[in-house]
């Protein structure tokens, strides 16, 4: 690990304790370009992993989730991106947090694509690491306010529903998970420095 990497990584653990998602946003991509591709692809691998039991617990029958990040991650597959995309049109799983997972095996599919620049991909990346993380929380603060989750989804814009997105936002528990989820990351990424 060079002393940029040393640096980005700092900088990191530090954003994710603060909830900086707009430095997180730079140092990941700074951090995830820097690495060989499939050491960058791993971490993101790992992160959609953390959601993926919450998923099927919802949706047992989607075992296409679990075979998708399955084939990533032993065999370098790129998945469907245009099945994902279908699953993302498809207003079947809308459990807290399903949109954010399958948004983020989307941009997972779409790092792995060739028709984008080793850029644009990097930038899928992160997308992928925030759905993720944002599967975790949405799904762990909306699971016990079913009714704010169903207002949120019908009406997204009204005033309502935006007093409870920052409900969500501000929670202290939700804060203590983002933080956490984002450490994992963190660690996730050190690790894959180290063995580079």
């Amino acid at each position: 690990m060079n002393e940029v990497q040393q640096r980005h990584l700092r900088e990191l653990y530090a954003a994710a304790q603060a909830r900086d998602l707009q430095t997180m946003d730079y140092l990941l991509k700074q951090l995830l370009a820097s690495l060989p591709y499939y050491y960058s692809l791993a971490v993101v691998v790992e992160t959609a992993y953390d959601f993926l039991e919450l998923f099927e617990s919802y949706y047992p029958e989607a075992t296409w989730a679990r075979q998708m990040l399955a084939g990533v991650g032993a065999f370098g597959h790129a998945p469907d991106s245009e099945a994902l995309e279908a699953y993302l049109q498809n207003n079947a799983y809308h459990a807290a947090g399903a949109g954010n997972f399958i948004k983020a095996l989307h941009d997972l599919a779409q790092a792995m694509s060739d028709r984008h620049t080793p850029e644009a991909r990097v930038g899928f990346m992160v997308s992928a690491l925030y759905n993720a993380v944002m599967a975790e929380l949405a799904e762990a603060w909306y699971a016990e306010r079913e009714e704010a989750w169903e207002l949120l989804r019908r009406a997204p814009q009204s005033e309502a529903a935006q007093a409870i997105a920052q409900a969500f936002w501000l929670d202290e528990q939700t804060a203590a998970l983002d933080r956490g989820a984002w450490a994992r990351v963190a660690q996730r990424v050190e690790r894959a420095l180290a063995r580079a």
